[in-house]
């Protein structure tokens, strides 16, 4: 028996590594001579940075640092501040690593903890968890026909998008930027937050062009102010990346995550310090998805013989659509009898997020953690964490009740704004959500169909009377005599998939 077989390739996102690598952050630090004495600790913070990670052979290697931050009350009860960045290397060795693997490296503080050993000396502890995801484009052919031989196929389609690119890239962002005239001098930053939002994308073969805005927030002190100042700065994102895999024709996914940032005090023209040179490295995760109508095998036999068919569970993802939106967390917090006076420090972080797809939309649930530094009713410098709980909800575009999505969403926290009235602070968070939804499907299909000679077809006679049931599909009456679904039609000139119950069908030989 000669058969002609025909495949497809298409490609999905095979996992090859999903782990964590944990870094310690270990300091015994003593003050310099230029800042003041320590009363308490109000909050010590770790801010990690990645640099790179790269993968050679089967190892991964991933560099970083970490920025230690301590705000604390001084002798006279004002805050003051105390930054130090200490380098890190972590590896891992991952067995099949192979060529084409897209290494991400993201990195947060687990705990942060500072102990005043005297008035001038610090005791850090510290944990950084290093989250480290490798995957790469996976290739599989498809069986999408076969002929010859007497073979009879029962096709169907499955609608897709077959991963043509994956990557990431990593650029970098500078400016240089002057604070506003009516502003005090900067003397030292105690607290930068960056998150990138990505706009505009335009495909062109192998490359993205990329439009967005990278959102800043500085908080800085200054010898001529009482209080920590805020600045607030737009970035525009306007980059060419190398994106090998997708076109014109391809709907592409878009993730931005700010790696690190750096802002530094510098002097103008006139050596005042009123300049900040800002940079940072962004991560751009791609995606290029291709969308096919897949023809596969949902069963096959022979006429002329017997075959052996192979069968697999096949689960394809179809791109139902991206999506970008923003929405806003409010809450209010007490502070009791001790009150509130004013904030003088306040930043905050998207704790993990939980997604739910319903049946009438997308759900997106979680909580704001805010780190909180405040002149109380006494006017004396204080600490609070607060937990801002939010909520999302996209409704679904129209589709096929009962089928069976996936939605990959991420959170970042754009800005915030407060407000004090008597003993409460009022928070007002702007999320930015960037996020893609997938129809799944799971379907059985053959992936192989190889001769049998000893299952050939018995000798029957050229013409078969047989009484149908309900409904019975002509594919199943056919298979059962080894002839044709068109021999059955024609013979006995009906038209349909089904025959109707009781129904008598002259069964011919082909």
């Amino acid at each position: 028996m000669e058969l002609q077989r025909s495949t497809r390739n298409i490609g999905s996102i095979e996992t090859v590594y999903d782990g964590k690598l944990e870094q310690a952050v270990d300091s015994d630090v003593t003050l310099p001579e230029y800042c003041p004495d320590i009363l308490r600790i109000l909050q010590c913070t770790i801010e990690p940075s990645i640099a790179s990670a790269q993968a050679v052979g089967e190892r991964v290697t991933v560099e970083g640092s970490a920025r230690v931050c301590v705000l604390y009350a001084g002798e006279d009860g004002g805050l003051q501040s105390f930054e130090q960045t200490y380098p890190f290397t972590r590896t891992a060795d991952i067995n099949g690593l192979g060529e084409g693997a897209v290494v991400t490296a993201s990195a947060k503080a687990e705990y942060a903890n500072g102990r005043a050993v005297s008035q001038r000396r610090l005791d850090i502890h510290g944990m950084l968890s290093i989250r480290l995801l490798v995957r790469r484009r996976k290739e599989e052919a498809i069986l999408t026909a076969a002929e010859g031989g007497g073979m009879q196929s029962l096709q169907d389609t499955i609608k897709l998008s077959s991963l043509e690119a994956l990557s990431e890239i990593i650029f970098p962002l500078t400016e240089v930027i002057e604070v506003e005239p009516s502003a005090p001098a900067v003397d030292q930053v105690i607290l930068r937050r960056a998150v990138a939002l990505p706009g505009e994308i335009k495909a062109i073969k192998n490359k993205l062009l990329l439009k967005g805005n990278l959102e800043v927030r500085v908080i800085y002190r200054s010898r001529d102010a009482k209080t920590p100042v805020q600045l607030l700065h737009t970035m525009p994102i306007s980059q060419i990346i190398e994106a090998p895999g997708v076109t014109e024709e391809t709907a592409n996914t878009l993730r931005l995550r700010t790696l690190a940032l750096e802002v530094t005090p510098k002097p103008d023209s006139n050596g005042a310090p009123r300049l900040l040179d800002i940079a940072v490295r962004i991560a751009a995760e791609v995606g290029g998805y291709q969308p096919l109508e897949l023809p596969v095998l949902a069963d096959a036999y022979s006429t002329q013989g017997g075959v052996q068919l192979d069968t697999r569970r096949l689960e394809t993802r179809q791109l139902l659509e991206s999506f970008q939106d923003t929405t806003l967390a409010k809450g209010d917090f007490d502070f009791g009898s001790a009150g509130i006076e004013s904030v003088q420090l306040l930043s905050g972080e998207v704790q993990p997020v939980q997604a739910a797809l319903k049946g009438d939309g997308l759900e997106l649930s979680g909580t704001l953690h805010f780190r909180v530094v405040y002149l109380d009713g006494e006017g004396q410098v204080a600490y609070a964490e607060k937990e801002l709980p939010f909520s999302y909800r996209k409704p679904r575009r129209s589709g096929a009740a009962g089928e069976t999505l996936w939605a990959d969403a991420a959170v970042d926290l754009i800005s915030v704004q407060e407000s004090v009235s008597g003993n409460n602070l009022e928070l007002r968070a702007e999320l930015g959500i960037v996020g893609d939804v997938f129809r799944v499907e799971n379907r059985e299909v053959v992936s192989g169909i190889n001769p049998a000679e000893e299952d050939a077809p018995a000798a029957r006679s050229p013409l078969t009377i047989y009484f149908a049931s309900a409904r019975e599909p002509l594919w199943e009456i056919a298979r059962r005599y080894r002839t044709t679904t068109d021999a059955i039609r024609e013979e006995n000139e009906i038209g349909g998939e089904t025959a109707e119950e009781g129904q008598m069908l002259l069964i011919p030989g082909v």
